[in-house]
């Protein structure tokens, strides 16, 4: 029996759930923040939004695909489990890592903005 089709089986939906349910968040969430970021310009606030998500969404297809196409080879159901749980928790940690980078990132020019002024 070969356990890869049926971890990608699973694999896939999975991933696919996440990317849109976090992009979707952020990107519903996020734009108070550039909006403040752009003094209240709604357009280039909502471009920037725009921009954002089409980003955060090839990086995640890219890293899913790339994902995919180094997947070790799977012999039993234990090690099946073992790998999706390790796979879909390296990209939820990297999901993480880059929500809490932008939020740095945007608070440091809130900061300077404020201090600007």
């Amino acid at each position: 029996m070969n356990y890869n089709i049926i971890t990608y089986i699973i694999y896939l939906p999975i991933i696919c759930f996440i990317m849109v349910k976090i992009g979707w968040l952020v990107y519903k969430n996020g734009e108070v923040f550039l909006i403040n970021l752009c003094n209240g310009n709604f357009e280039l606030a909502k471009s920037i939004n725009k921009i954002l998500l089409i980003g955060y969404y090839l990086t995640n297809i890219g890293y899913a695909i790339i994902t995919i196409a180094y997947w070790e080879k799977i012999n039993s159901l234990s090690s099946m489990f073992g790998s999706l749980s390790s796979t879909l928790g390296k990209i939820i940690f990297l999901l993480a890592i880059l929500h809490y980078n932008n939020i740095f990132w945007l608070r440091q020019i809130l900061k300077t903005k404020i201090i600007n002024q």
